[in-house]
């Protein structure tokens, strides 16, 4: 199986295909195994890559206990480096996407366009804290069996997405992806949204209603945007809405990657 080193740490990813490298970021715990239809399907199109975070999956812990977005983020480039990718495009989902938009903002070089999927640039609205802080408390009580069933048959109905998800999940350090929750609920890059350099998509479900209060603030801020909205979906658009949310990632990549390569 395939690793790479990162601040000591032995991580887990995955790569597929060939093309534009698009690094997927999934929530907490989730790991690669949130997106096995991307994989599936974007592998003709684009180098699909996914990797577990530090105490996911099969990626290691250690003893560490803590693992803040700023850490996550430096693991992706750490990722990159190892792949030897000069650029990349990070697809973040949900709380995936804060890595995602922080690599974007700390590496603008090596930033070929940025995907962001029902994500958010803060936490400031009661519902989406009220969420994360249930994951917090899920994995306080070290309850990752029952977080396990819940997030694999709220994200999709294929048994084999379900049963790696579920594997992922409880396998996973309580204590860590805590700590991601947390640190997540805590972090913001709104101020820097401006300084994004990229094209960036921002795809989101009608329906969703966590992230629909943050899509002003990159309507606002993000000088290089596209915001597209998925009729009828929800929040968890890679398993949920796999279709529509792959032929959107194709199609626009393609569109935005052909102006931005002749600025």
């Amino acid at each position: 199986m395939p690793y790479f080193t990162s601040k000591g740490f032995s991580l887990y990813y995955e790569t597929i295909g060939e093309g534009p490298p698009l690094v997927f970021l999934p929530p907490p715990a989730l790991g690669v195994s949130a997106f096995i239809q991307q994989k599936e399907s974007l592998k003709k199109d684009f180098q699909v890559i996914t990797f577990d975070p530090l105490g996911t999956g099969r990626s290691s812990s250690g003893a560490e206990k803590n693992y803040s977005i700023e850490e996550w983020t430096d693991d992706l480039l750490a990722l990159a480096d190892h792949l030897k990718l000069d650029k990349i495009i990070p697809c973040g989902y949900s709380l995936g996407g804060l890595p995602a938009q922080l690599f974007a903002l700390n590496y603008p070089q090596r930033t070929k366009a940025l995907i962001l999927t029902c994500t958010f640039p803060e936490v400031s609205t009661k519902l989406l804290a009220g969420k994360i802080k249930s994951g917090e408390w899920t994995m306080f009580e070290d309850l990752r069996g029952l977080l396990s069933r819940v997030l694999a048959i709220t994200h999709t109905k294929r048994k084999d997405n379900q049963k790696a998800l579920q594997k992922s999940i409880y396998s996973s350090s309580s204590e860590i992806v805590k700590n991601m929750y947390r640190s997540g609920r805590r972090f913001s890059v709104t101020g820097r949204l401006p300084e994004i350099t990229c094209p960036v998509t921002y795809i989101y479900g009608k329906f969703d209603p966590l992230v629909r209060p943050y899509v002003k603030f990159y309507r606002m801020l993000v000088p290089d945007l596209q915001i597209v909205k998925i009729a009828g979906g929800l929040h968890q658009l890679p398993t949920r809405n796999t279709d529509e949310l792959n032929a959107i990632i194709r199609s626009h990549y393609r569109e935005r990657s052909a102006g931005n390569d002749q600025k």
